[in-house]
């Protein structure tokens, strides 16, 4: 018995001389750990499991440092959308999926998703490293003034990257690309759909571009399998103040048989050249490949005026055109 005590007694006071005190010192929940400093990568480091944290209802938290992760992630928030207050980006080598958060990327500084430098094993056999998706789902930005994706002129296979029912804010004349792939890798789906891209007239993203591959890669430099395709989708969205008087895009191929294009049901408004909204899609030039496209339903203005009718020059039947008043 006596050395039994000993042994207790002991044990309580060298709890006490490393700072092991009662549990009330201890983080509970995220919410906790917030009041206490922690940030986004504090979380993931004591919350996620299984590549998921889960934010409370409505929190705020910072990203501090550029975050670098090398296995796939999904931060979402339980209820109300939590608060990204992100002073740097993500840097990553696989999967990154936002859903249902808010992202304050004012001071961001930086892309806010940058994939990192191309690893040495699991490449393909074309020398590239695939990763499945990039999402953004249920999200609004505000603040953007670098790329929301950047490739960074690595050779990264992205099988989807995607945008839905999200909101995306742009501020400042940039000059970045939103979904930049220039100088490295490829995307073998893009899609936006149920979104909002959009600048004001004060900030309008007049010098930067919608999507480039410009001096990247073509299809066949990332993937040997036969039949691969791009298809690029926009559906049910608005877009407006991006690129405006300038190319939309600009891309390393353009009217290839591999590329497709859905644009359906859109509201755009002073995105790339007056009347050549769609041509854009194309690098500004002529769609020879229409049989590779769906296009429909779309209103296109320039500077307040329609240009449903410019744009069916381009690609019959893709834009609604306003009725003309019958004449008495």
């Amino acid at each position: 018995m006596k050395k039994t005590n000993f042994l207790y007694a002991s044990a309580i006071m060298m709890a006490f001389a490393f700072g092991v005190t009662s549990c009330e010192q201890s983080i509970d929940n995220p919410v906790d750990s917030v009041n206490r400093g922690a940030t986004l990568s504090d979380l993931i480091d004591e919350y996620a499991q299984n590549g998921v944290l889960e934010l409370p209802s409505g929190l705020d938290v910072e990203l501090t440092e550029t975050l670098v992760l090398d296995a796939p992630l999904t931060i979402t928030s339980k209820g109300a959308p939590a608060t990204i207050i992100a002073k740097a980006g993500f840097v990553t080598n696989s999967s990154i999926v936002f859903s249902n958060v808010n992202i304050d990327a004012t001071n961001a500084g930086a892309p806010l998703v940058k994939m990192n430098t191309l690893p040495i094993d699991g490449l393909n056999d074309k020398g590239a490293f695939e990763v499945e998706k990039i999402t953004f789902d249920g999200v609004t930005i505000d603040g953007l003034s670098n790329q929301l994706f950047y490739a960074n002129k690595q050779k990264y296979l992205i099988n989807s990257l995607e945008i839905n029912n999200s909101t995306i804010n742009i501020a400042g004349g940039s000059s970045k690309t939103i979904i930049d792939f220039n100088g490295g890798g490829f995307p073998l789906n893009v899609t936006i759909s149920k979104s909002t891209i959009e600048a004001d007239a004060t900030s309008s993203w007049s010098n930067g571009g919608f999507f480039s591959t410009q001096s990247g890669a073509k299809i066949t430099d990332v993937t040997s399998v036969e039949g691969a395709t791009h298809i690029f989708t926009v559906i049910d969205s608005k877009l407006t103040g991006i690129a405006k008087g300038k190319t939309l895009c600009t891309l390393r191929e353009n009217n290839k048989d591999y590329q497709y294009y859905v644009v359906k049901d859109n509201v755009v408004a002073d995105c790339g050249k007056s009347g050549q909204f769609l041509k854009g899609f194309c690098g500004g030039q002529n769609i020879n490949k229409k049989d590779n496209w769906t296009a429909s339903g779309n209103v296109v203005t320039f500077d307040g005026v329609d240009k449903g009718a410019e744009e069916n020059n381009c690609l019959e039947g893709a834009c609604l055109v306003p009725e003309t008043a019958e004449e008495e």
